[in-house]
């Protein structure tokens, strides 16, 4: 299955679904927190948020990115309708987000959500996600694979093999905002071996090749 075969204009139309157990069996639905009476047609975040129109969690892909089974740590996404005057998030922008961040709201029979800024965790530029632009301190790392044997040559199953925590930089986010304006960009770069936090980050998985996007402080080590 490959997320080549799809423009950034049509991936507007895709739902990212959770894989695993939601994948299985009916796809998984968000019900908004509240809806805005029908007068109300505009919305303004602010204190830092984002105004963002949630794609259809019922929008099964042939080639959209596919999430990981861990509801927790799924991510969703979505595109910004309305963003604060400074935010490096943009109208338009085809952003991810973790799936239990924000505020549900409903407005114009569509649901949407308000996010903080920092609750997003990337923009897909295109359908593919090595592609995916970490926001912030954040980090796009492909996963190394996992040995599905032991020493002896005895198959372990996927519940007993080792989770990785530990893989290769694809891309890196243009840093964190400090409290007086700086950005401080990640030390790390592009192409670097990393050992990093085993429960940390968002993952993601392209046909057969796993990914997570991390923080900069969730990176343990640079392996070489």
């Amino acid at each position: 299955m490959s997320l080549n075969r799809f423009s950034t204009s049509s991936l507007h139309q895709q739902a990212i679904r959770p894989v695993g157990r939601a994948a299985r069996g009916a796809p998984v639905r968000v019900h908004a927190g509240a809806a805005l009476p029908a007068e109300y047609k505009t919305v303004t975040p602010l204190g830092q948020r984002v105004f963002v129109r949630v794609d259809s969690a019922d929008a099964t892909t042939v080639g959209g990115i596919m999430l990981p089974s861990s509801a927790q740590k799924a991510p969703t996404q979505g595109e910004v309708v309305a963003a604060f005057q400074d935010s490096n998030v943009k109208v338009g922008d085809r952003i991810v987000y973790s799936k239990y961040a924000g505020t549900e709201v409903a407005m114009d029979s569509q649901e949407h959500v308000l996010l903080k800024e920092e609750e997003v965790v990337g923009i897909m530029t295109s359908a593919d996600v090595k592609a995916l632009a970490p926001v912030a301190d954040r980090i796009l790392v492909e996963v190394s694979d996992v040995d599905a044997a032991t020493s002896g040559g005895v198959l372990l199953t996927s519940g007993a093999q080792e989770k990785p925590t530990f893989g290769k930089v694809v891309a890196v986010g243009p840093g964190k905002k400090g409290e007086n304006g700086e950005v401080t960009k990640p030390d790390v770069k592009i192409g670097t071996k990393v050992l990093y936090s085993k429960y940390s980050g968002i993952e993601f998985e392209d046909n057969d090749r796993k990914y997570i996007v991390i923080r900069e402080n969730d990176i343990l080590a640079e392996l070489a």
